[in-house]
Order: structure tokens, then sequence, then C-alpha cells
């Protein structure tokens, strides 16, 4: 668990340091950021679809990031504990991305590209990003997709981290 000290004035004037956990984020749409990845329905189980949904401040739309080997980091659930993950390993466009129980596989490893205003969101086992299927709209499932060159609605993301004790 990483932490950042923040300087305040304490009540008598002295500085007053104060430790703020910063590891918790949001995946927020770079064409919408108040749309999110969200676990559906705060659900805790395998296999429960993870959809685009307005942020909340809810659990099951923050994620912790654990850091793998080449800039992969695994994003588990901190709702459920659970990994963000491509279902079943696939490799073709449109393979809905879920929650599982973490383990070591590929499909659950992921780094951010820069891309514009944000970064593509890649799995390292298709080289594929987290794609919002269908196009930006609330509800909608996420999927891995083609990367795009310039990156497009549905593709770029804003890593926005959520101090989980202030």
């Amino acid at each position: 668990m990483s932490s950042t000290a923040v300087t305040a004035a304490a009540d008598d004037g002295r500085p007053a340091t104060r430790s703020i956990v910063a590891q918790q984020f949001t995946l927020r749409l770079a064409a919408d950021p108040g749309q999110v990845a969200n676990v559906r329905g705060a659900a805790t189980g395998n296999g429960v679809p993870v959809i685009q949904y307005p942020w909340s401040g809810t659990t099951n739309e923050r994620w912790e990031a654990d850091a793998a080997l080449g800039g992969y980091y695994r994003f588990k659930s901190v709702g459920s504990g659970k990994c963000l993950n491509v279902n079943g390993g696939g490799s073709a466009n449109g393979t809905q991305v879920i929650q599982y129980t973490c383990g070591s596989a590929d499909n659950e490893l992921w780094k951010f590209v820069p891309k514009g205003i944000g970064y593509q969101v890649v799995v390292k086992s298709s080289g594929k990003c987290l794609n919002v299927n269908g196009g930006v709209g609330v509800g909608n499932n996420l999927i891995q997709y083609d990367c795009t060159s310039q990156g497009v609605a549905n593709d770029v993301w804003l890593p926005v981290w959520e101090p989980d004790n202030i």
C-alpha cells in the first residue's frame, strides 16, 4: 500500500503531516469522465461483467493496481477482491471483460499506453484495448477490441486516483 504525505497547518500553526492512501482508482472514460468501469450490480462472484456506469463512489467501481512484471498491473476490484479479466483468455474482438479470482494468467495483466489526454488500457494476453461495447453508453459491457492508432471515445481512459482514507 502506498501513501502520500500531505502537509497542512495544525490548529496551533505548526505544520501537520497526514498520510493519504491513494492506491485506489477509478477508470473513467476520457470522453465522459462521469462514466467509470463498474462491476455490474456490485456482485462479488466470478464471471460478473464489468460495465460502463455513472460514477457514484461505491467500491464496485474502485480498483487497486498490483504491479506485475514489464509495466503490467493486475486491477483488483475493491468491492470483490477479484481481478479485471478477459473472459476465458479469449483473443477475439468483442470478448467480454469480467471480474474473476486473481491468478497469474496474462488475461488479467493490463498496462497503460498514453493516448491523447488519457490512456489506452492494453491486456497482455491479446494486445487489445479495454473498450466499451457499442460506444459510450450507460450499462454497456466492457470488452477487448483492437486498439486504434488515434484513440476513440470508447477506448481512452483516465485513471483517477481516489483516496481511500482521508
